[in-house]
Order: C-alpha cells, then sequence, then structure tokens
C-alpha cells in the first residue's frame, strides 16, 4: 500500500500554540475562544496545540492537555456555545504531541480541495 505523503502535522489550521507549561493555558483559551466564537457562523475552527514529548513528559502533557479541554470547554458554555469540534491527536515530531481541534466541516472542505 502505497503512502499518500500526508501528514497530520500539515493540516492547515488557524493558528498552532505551543503549551509548556500549565500557565501557557490561560492565554491559549483565551485566543482560542475568541476565535470559536468569531468562525462559528463560518464553521472554519482550526487549531493546533502542542505538547511536550519526551521521556519524563507524558504525565505533564496529559495534565496540561485534560485542563485545556476542561478549560476550553467551559469557556464556551459560559458563552452559551455547544462545541462542534472533532480532534485528533498524535505524535508531531520528536519533542512534541500535537494535538488538532476543528470543526467538522473542515474536513468536508478539504476532502472537496484534495479531490480537485
Amino acid at each position: 500500500m502505497e503512502r499518500s505523503g500526508y501528514s497530520y502535522a500539515n493540516f492547515p489550521v488557524e493558528e498552532t500554540i505551543e503549551l509548556n507549561e500549565i500557565e501557557d493555558i490561560n492565554e491559549a483559551i483565551t485566543r482560542m475562544t475568541t476565535t470559536y466564537v468569531r468562525r462559528t457562523n463560518t464553521r472554519d475552527f482550526s487549531y493546533r496545540l502542542l505538547l511536550p514529548r519526551g521521556e519524563h513528559l507524558t504525565a505533564k502533557a496529559k495534565r496540561i492537555g485534560m485542563l485545556t479541554q476542561e478549560q476550553f470547554l467551559s469557556a464556551l458554555r459560559a458563552r452559551k456555545l455547544k462545541a462542534n469540534l472533532r480532534e485528533i491527536r498524535y505524535i508531531h515530531d520528536l519533542e512534541h504531541y500535537g494535538w488538532l481541534l476543528f470543526d467538522p466541516a473542515t474536513t468536508d472542505r478539504l476532502r472537496v480541495d484534495l479531490a480537485k
């Protein structure tokens, strides 16, 4: 079977945010929530979060990921918005786990674009 050469690291996103510490989460949530509110009607929300990866960093990455998800969903609920998102978690590179958050319509548009 031939590989397509496509990698989740190449998935088109509005912004990539690196979350190395728990302290980085609040700013990321603010930016993501603002974008989600602005992009709700056009259904083109997409973000990549990069979490630390390494021998002693897996637990830290999981904690950062869980807190980020909890706070993002909470911020959306506070604005009376329902999260309509898909997510993909993957190994981005040697130093990062990748986490894609995107509106499902984004992949529909990508499929059409890739078919052309």
